[in-house]
């Protein structure tokens, strides 16, 4: 399987996992060095961006939100989003994809996620609120059918499902409603 988007990560141990399951001269990345990404490299996946595409996959844990948000921030949300499950990790201690097993991060890889670069209101919070999807269990459901975090809060749930163009009937069937 050869990916034509570069995918950017946090570090060299992410890049030697991809390489490993997808063969040296299959996958590009970028690394953001962790929390310390920088603007070159902010630009520089901007760039990439307009011509080849990127994938944005990050550890699922506070800092890789954080370095999740601020590039899709970057590029106005135009981008690609792959989410890796964190309890199918395989070591407990570390929760990155550098730990992840071959078959989550080819689950990944292949279950790509569009932001679009403008928030739709879709799901208006006042829907929101009506059909109780703010409420832990329901984000937990819509979590799982996306691969995000289990533990996103409210607010971001419901800027990611008008940024992913769902629409209310089919977060209904998903919460069970």
């Amino acid at each position: 399987m050869i990916i034509k988007q570069i995918i950017v990560v946090e570090g060299k141990s992410d890049t030697i996992k991809l390489k490993n399951i997808f063969g040296i001269d299959n996958v590009e990345t970028i690394e953001t060095n962790g929390l310390s990404l920088n603007n070159y490299t902010l630009e520089l996946i901007k760039k990439i961006n307009e011509t080849r595409g990127v994938i944005i996959f990050t550890d699922p844990d506070g800092p890789g939100s954080r370095i999740r948000d601020k590039i899709n921030s970057y590029l106005d949300n135009d981008c690609i989003n792959a989410f890796i499950d964190k309890k199918n990790l395989v070591n407990t201690k570390k929760i990155g994809i550098a730990e992840a097993n071959e078959e989550d991060i080819k689950y990944a890889l292949k279950n790509l996620l569009k932001f679009k670069n403008k928030i739709t209101k879709n799901i208006s919070w006042q829907d929101y609120l009506n059909y109780e999807i703010y409420k832990k269990e329901n984000r937990i459901k819509i979590a799982k059918i996306f691969n995000w975090d289990e533990s996103i809060n409210a607010k971001k749930l419901f800027k990611w499902i008008n940024l992913i163009d769902i629409n209310i009937d089919k977060l209904k069937k998903i919460i069970g409603e």
